[in-house]
């Protein structure tokens, strides 16, 4: 009996950390993902929609970003993963009716045995005298006495989108 619940809890667990956004992300917002994807995958390694997570924000007056973490996995055929931040900027066509999305830049930001993102609970704020923009991302570390896909250690991930690239500040 304690082996079933053992079990039952590994797969909870496994699932809540690849639990969907709360919101839906638009298909032409989907699209882009799926190319990069494509891209950043070996031979082997495959999206994992179901983990795709999306946030629609503000960051001035009349700019809108989408920013999104997404999954691929199986690199080398093997049984790990990495997750990824895109950074994308929203635009319509002219009539307003097309929306489109425009890769800003993309970077790994976990994976297994690192660290895991499980909501997309990011802060972005820009400065308009240096035009670059800071992203903070909650998110959990794999610890000491932590399994390598069951990170626990809470963490922040602090980004910087400056002259067009994504960086990590204070990155060990």
């Amino acid at each position: 009996m304690p082996f079933r619940l053992l079990i039952a809890l590994l797969f909870a667990t496994s699932t809540a950390m690849a639990a969907p956004a709360t919101e839906t992300a638009p298909k032409p917002l989907i699209d882009q993902v799926e190319r990069l994807t494509e891209l950043l995958r070996d031979p082997y390694a495959v999206g994992y929609p179901k983990a795709t997570l999306f946030k629609m924000l503000s960051p001035q007056k009349g700019e809108q970003v989408a920013l999104t973490v997404f999954t691929v996995e199986g690199f080398g055929g093997g049984n790990n993963h990495t997750q990824y931040f895109a950074m994308f900027s929203y635009e319509t066509d002219e009539d307003g009716k097309r929306p489109h999305y425009t890769l800003m830049d993309v970077i790994p930001i976990g994976g297994k045995g690192w660290r895991g993102v499980t909501s997309l609970a990011a802060k972005l704020v820009r400065d308009p005298k240096t035009h670059t923009a800071e992203i903070t991302i909650p998110a959990l570390e794999v610890g000491p006495d932590d399994a390598p896909n069951f990170p626990s250690k809470r963490t922040t991930i602090k980004l910087v989108l400056k002259n067009g690239r994504l960086a990590e500040v204070g990155k060990p």
